[in-house]
């Protein structure tokens, strides 16, 4: 049975906890042999396999303070969890980790700041998604008018959009594909104008509706904001800054730029984005917020079935992620669907 350590809780800010602990020597010692383990494995010594060099040896080498520090970090990782599990906090996000007392032969002291589920009382969430799906059920007039109808230009403007992608590159004038069947035959899966003309309609509705769709749902949401009452702790915030960062850094890599030649062109820091992004960083973690404790309320959960599809999904997407990570990840998006499958149904 783990033993727990001296811990002390103290409020440290709105919708925040500092958990303050401190762990014995008998059990910060114990990671000595994993943490030397660890670092063994990295290490390259002339004479030695690489896990199978000797303790003084690796000591010698790397030092003793990157040993404490490898055990201090590997103990902050076993306990933490721990220490949330017995005192029942609800932690939300990444925690704060600072250490205040390392030394061999010595207890390990370190505090942790995490924010926690804030008290939110939610605007009448019921009454306010049944307003607005009633609001924008019907649609008046003939079926030209409807916000959703594509009209002949919108499908004409996609057809230019794809003949000039398919200029002849030789021609000077840069003279445009004839537009006829041939044409069609051409993108591969047609066999006339008409049938081209029928799927870029079917394509342009869907997306009306999908946007229209994606707007309601925001619609909904913001006003639920509007009339709840929500604590966010700044760590939160600070945290979302961090995922709009790294997704940044993903969405410029994905088109072959390097990120900090990319902040060189914008002429700031990473440190100068995240500090323009306050107000978009608490509109997300709001918005997340309020997503979780409908679902909470209404006891919406992700099936097993629809998680296990969604997590074979991500795993060939994103191999290199830790597979609890992407099951975290998936349980939201299929919470998050069904929460406004739910509110889309109130009429």
């Amino acid at each position: 049975m783990i033993k727990l350590p001296k811990t002390e809780l103290r409020p440290a800010g709105e919708a925040e906890l500092e958990v303050i602990v401190e762990l014995e020597t008998e059990i910060f010692e114990f990671y000595r042999e994993k943490a030397l383990k660890a670092l063994g494995q990295d290490v390259k010594i002339a004479g030695f396999r690489p896990g199978h060099v000797p303790e003084k040896v690796l000591i010698g080498q790397i030092g003793e303070e990157k040993v404490l520090w490898e055990m201090a970090e590997q103990a902050v990782a076993d306990y933490y969890p721990i220490i949330l599990q017995e005192y029942k906090i609800p932690a939300l996000g990444q925690p704060q980790v600072t250490i205040t007392k390392i030394a061999k032969d010595s207890p390990l002291g370190f505090k942790i700041k995490t924010a926690v589920m804030p008290e939110i009382k939610l605007g009448d969430y019921k009454k306010i998604a049944t307003k607005i799906n009633t609001a924008q059920g019907g649609t008046s007039g003939s079926l030209e008018d409807s916000p959703l109808a594509v009209k002949d230009e919108e499908i004409n403007k996609v057809i230019e959009e794809i003949r000039k992608s398919r200029t002849k590159e030789d021609s000077p004038a840069g003279e445009l594909p004839e537009l006829n069947d041939e044409f069609a035959q051409s993108l591969g899966q047609f066999k006339t104008l008409d049938e081209l003309k029928a799927k870029i309609k079917e394509n342009l509705k869907l997306e009306k509706k999908t946007k229209a769709k994606d707007k309601k749902r925001v619609e909904i949401i913001e006003e639920v904001i509007k009339n709840s009452e929500i604590k966010i702790a700044n760590l939160l915030i600070e945290n979302e800054k961090d995922k709009m960062l790294a997704e940044m850094e993903a969405q410029i890599g994905q088109i072959g730029l390097k990120f900090d030649d990319y902040l060189t062109h914008l002429k700031k820091t990473k440190e100068e984005l995240r500090s323009g992004w306050d107000k978009e960083a608490r509109q997300r973690v709001v918005f997340g917020l309020v997503l979780a404790e409908i679902a909470n309320q209404e006891k919406i959960i992700a099936p097993e079935e629809d998680l296990k599809r969604e997590v074979d999904y991500l795993k060939a997407q994103y191999k290199d992620v830790a597979e609890d990570r992407l099951r975290s990840y998936a349980t939201s998006l299929i919470i998050n669907e069904k929460v406004f499958e739910y509110l889309e149904g109130l009429k």
